[in-house]
């Protein structure tokens, strides 16, 4: 119970609670009703087939639960979020919220989360718990070699917002044919210009790696 309160504290102050949450829920309420709302698992039964209905500029609204899914936003420029920013405690709907990627469709796209098509600013991802990612091998496109990478999310040539998350528990772990490194326990970035705010990350690991990784 000591544990719970301490990182509920920490949460709190990390998101800056009391002044953060009035302005945040003013400014979201104009930009929800501006746009499409797509709510998970009311209206879409996974996170993955909301973001696929959506469209430009759209939010996709996600009830606090345990979603087993690698997400891919695949281009597309749209708010995810939980529902943290219109509950009383949002330290506590942030850590029901839960994307873990252990059970992927293919064992080498296994992070939590892909933004890897171009996705730009406008493209928010917040108030989730993102755990139990094992990374997705990809071809870097400077003819580095093959990584693995990204264990919570993984992000290339994109420039999202990345907040108000908890990403911890990812581990990335050597397998795949031609795979020269891992890296990236929690979070890899490549090009881009991603912005990452207020984020708890802890407890991520990517096991043996052989070049820099980004945690």
């Amino acid at each position: 119970m000591k544990t719970k309160r301490r990182f509920a504290r920490m949460m709190l102050s990390a998101i800056n609670y009391r002044p953060f949450l009035f302005f945040f829920i003013l400014f979201s309420f104009n930009d929800l009703h501006a746009q499409g709302i797509l709510k998970v698992p009311a209206d879409f039964p996974t996170i993955q087939s909301a973001v696929d209905a959506a469209q430009e500029g759209d939010t996709v609204l996600v009830s606090p639960g345990v979603y087993f899914e690698n997400v891919q936003l695949r281009g597309r420029n749209i708010t995810l979020s939980s529902r943290y920013f219109l509950e009383a405690d949002p330290a506590m709907v942030i850590r029901q919220t839960v994307i873990d990627g252990s059970q992927p469709v293919h064992p080498d796209t296994a992070s939590c989360l892909l933004i890897w098509k171009g996705e730009t600013a406008a493209t928010v991802i917040q108030g989730f718990t993102f755990r139990g990612g094992k990374g997705t091998v990809w071809l870097d496109p400077a003819g580095a070699g093959t990584f693995r990478e990204g264990g919570g999310i993984l992000t290339e040539y994109s420039a999202p917002v990345i907040r108000h998350n908890i990403i911890r528990d990812n581990v990335v772990t050597p397998g795949g044919a031609g795979i020269v490194s891992v890296g990236g326990g929690g979070i890899r970035c490549g090009e881009g210009a991603v912005r990452i705010e207020n984020n708890f990350i802890a407890h991520n690991r990517a096991r043996r790696v052989t070049v820099e990784a980004w945690y």
